[in-house]
């Protein structure tokens, strides 16, 4: 998919389940980020727990703050258990839960946001969540560093990271 906005028919087109053939997706993957990641979040220790994104999911995912991972499982011809993010989130104030529940209804709003209702709709069967448990305090840190360890398609907004990353190591 392109970075260039999505005019509304595209989007009603996402909704509905008809999709252009000239989509891409780009994921950056960053290993000197991935590298530092444990010293620059100062050792916190990310205990990741998954679903497939569907209703009947939601009793799982809890009602605490924590950082949330978006990702398709690619299927044939690709190994079995292969992921791929698409997009990275917070939950804080709010919790996992509501976030979890939200994105059911972004899946069908026209005015949405264009990658996120590409991504809820063209990979429906096909898309996990993933999530990891965090005291709200470091739910901003730990984001802000994931989206730095790949640039997530689908995350419109990511830190800038040589400033941030730098802060890391005063």
């Amino acid at each position: 998919m392109s970075d260039q906005p999505y005019d509304f028919a595209t989007q009603k087109a996402a909704i509905s389940g008809h999709f252009a053939r000239d989509y891409e997706f780009k994921l950056q993957w960053l290993p000197h980020y991935i590298d530092e990641f444990p010293q620059a979040t100062q050792g916190i220790k990310l205990n990741w727990k998954k679903c497939k994104f569907v209703r009947a999911a939601q009793e799982q995912v809890p009602d605490k703050h924590g950082v949330y991972c978006f990702s398709v499982k690619l299927g044939k011809p690709f190994p079995e258990d292969i992921h791929l993010p698409l997009y990275i989130g917070k939950a804080a104030p709010g919790y996992l839960s509501e976030r979890f529940k939200s994105y059911f209804n972004e899946r069908q709003n026209k005015q949405g946001r264009s990658k996120i209702v590409l991504m809820l709709n063209k990979y429906r069967n096909k898309l996990f969540f993933w999530w990891a448990e965090l005291p709200r305090i470091q739910v901003e840190t730990v984001e802000e560093h994931l989206l730095m360890c790949c640039k997530p398609p689908c995350n419109e907004i990511i830190p800038n990271r040589e400033k941030l990353w730098a802060k890391a190591f005063d």
